[in-house]
């Protein structure tokens, strides 16, 4: 019974662990651009998303989900549950991987690293699809370490689990899933066939009723897939890579962000992929020391090897090549990968020896959590929500607020409508020409410059030179690093560059 009880603890402990952190803060910060789209979709009209989704290059599959979490106002806290969940149970999968591959000391520390990944946090309170398609890619991955035990010769047959049927649907189910969320699942479709070639290699007399069944589901995966491929191809008249003109160009500055992101345990800015501040700068590097050594011990199975060593580098590889003719790579693109290079790290520290394992596990779960904490009081969003609630309490009839771009005025509507500011009153400019006459009238002008999402805008200091025809503003506030609000007072008998009066910024009008 105290083995079945401890059996039960690996699995269940991480995946505690991982719901706690990721239900911690849930709602703190506020909605960025992308989760500002998901919301706007989820409360479409379901033919409406599903052709919003498809002229955007997206299957509906995750927004039609969400929509039984979402109201028309926000909720952060209710948008993000479902990565949150996802998210919990990718740890859960890790668990159960690792310790398929080699053992419950394996698979706990693959869930403890994978609970406590910034990247996977950061996504597991995110309102976008990533934690689910990773939670379906890693439940095809396990479905397949489980078939290639049950099949290939290269693994121990004390090893083999029971239950053929399961690990055959778990794969189908989880590639389908994965498949009909993201385009960007393609890259697992191609590593599960390359893996598969391993299994045939090494699967003696069972080689004919492996490939009647592989085919079989390659089959089944495929009428499921090719029709949401083209209905997308349909609704899309463009080069796919053309809407991704938001991603920095591929210099080794940014390769080292996004790398360090996804593997080292760094905290990055969404927007800007800056890193933040670390506590323990060397833990990420010991983390891939120990992945290494754990492809290493696992070259003595060279099938499992080709599955998980598959599984972890084929995305990161395919971003890369892409990345030579356009630029995609990103730290989300990257989180397929994540699961089997914990996976990986858990069989390297399952070869460290017994005796030095518990202290090994405590110091892996000292400095993940260390490193962790800077995601929480770090602001990796732009803080929207708090000029929405400034500009809904001191905008008077008359005036006017105008955003720096459309995106700008689409995310400052979104949470406007939480603080009840007048949708009227929004418009977007970007220099005086169009303003001019309204500015000569009685009404004040709010001007606001920030980031909604990535890639370049006009800085700060450029776009605010062009209104400085209006004269000096009354009063300048920052909220964040990436939201800047500033208001000008009509001009002094309708001739801009003269103010009436000054008043103090945080006067209440």
């Amino acid at each position: 019974m105290r083995w079945n009880r401890l059996t039960l603890a690996i699995p269940l402990v991480p995946t505690a662990l991982a719901l706690a952190v990721r239900l911690y803060g849930l709602s703190d910060k506020p909605l960025w651009l992308d989760e500002i789209i998901t919301q706007r979709r989820a409360n479409r009209p379901v033919s409406d998303l599903i052709a919003n989704s498809l002229s955007n290059k997206h299957f509906p599959t995750y927004f039609l989900f969400v929509r039984a979490f979402d109201a028309p106002m926000i909720d952060e806290w209710m948008l993000r549950l479902p990565s949150a969940i996802f998210g919990s149970v990718s740890v859960l999968l890790v668990v159960l991987i690792a310790t398929e591959v080699r053992s419950p000391r394996a698979g706990a520390v693959a869930g403890i690293l994978m609970a406590l990944s910034p990247l996977e946090v950061q996504f597991g309170q995110e309102a976008r699809p990533y934690a689910l398609v990773s939670c379906f890619v890693l439940l095809a991955l396990w479905g397949l370490v489980r078939i290639a035990h049950q099949t290939s010769s290269d693994i121990s047959s004390s090893n083999r689990p029971s239950g053929q049927i399961g690990s055959w649907l778990a794969f189908t189910i989880g590639t389908i899933g994965a498949l009909n969320i993201l385009l960007i699942t393609a890259s697992w479709l191609i590593s599960s066939n390359l893996a598969a070639v391993a299994i045939l290699r090494q699967s003696g007399p069972k080689r004919t009723e492996f490939v009647r069944k592989w085919a079989l589901t390659q089959a089944i995966i495929g009428l499921t897939w090719i029709p949401g491929l083209a209905a997308i191809g349909l609704a899309v008249h463009e080069d796919p890579l053309r809407g991704l003109w938001w991603i920095p160009p591929t210099t080794l500055d940014h390769v080292w962000s996004v790398f360090s992101a996804v593997y080292l345990f760094r905290v990055s800015n969404v927007i800007t992929f800056e890193l933040m501040p670390i506590s323990i700068p060397g833990f990420g590097v010991a983390v891939v020391i120990l992945a290494l050594l754990g492809a290493w011990r696992l070259k003595s199975s060279p099938t499992l090897l080709a599955i998980i060593g598959l599984a972890a580098i084929a995305m990161p590889i395919a971003i890369l090549v892409v990345s030579i003719f356009h630029p995609i790579l990103v730290p989300r693109y990257l989180i397929l990968s994540t699961g089997p290079f914990f996976v990986l790290v858990g069989i390297g520290a399952a070869a460290l020896p017994h005796r030095l394992f518990p202290l090994a596990t405590a110091v892996i779960v000292v400095c993940g959590m260390a490193n962790l904490a800077p995601y929480y009081r770090s602001e990796t969003k732009p803080r929207w929500d708090l000029a929405a609630a400034y500009l809904a309490a001191n905008v008077q009839h008359g005036d006017s607020v105008i955003a720096n771009d459309h995106m700008a005025r689409y995310v400052l509507a979104a949470y406007g409508d939480r603080y009840h500011l007048d949708r009227k009153m929004l418009s977007v400019a970007p220099h005086t020409s169009d303003t001019t006459m309204r500015y000569a009238q009685e009404g004040r002008i709010w001007l606001v410059w920030g980031r909604t999402g990535q890639g370049l805008i006009d800085t700060e200091e450029t776009y605010l030179q062009r209104w400085l025809t209006l004269g000096p503003p009354v009063c300048k506030l920052r909220f964040g690093l990436h939201v800047v609000v500033l208001r000008f007072e009509p001009a002094a008998g309708g001739q801009p560059g003269q103010t009436r009066r000054v008043l103090s910024c945080n006067e209440q009008q």
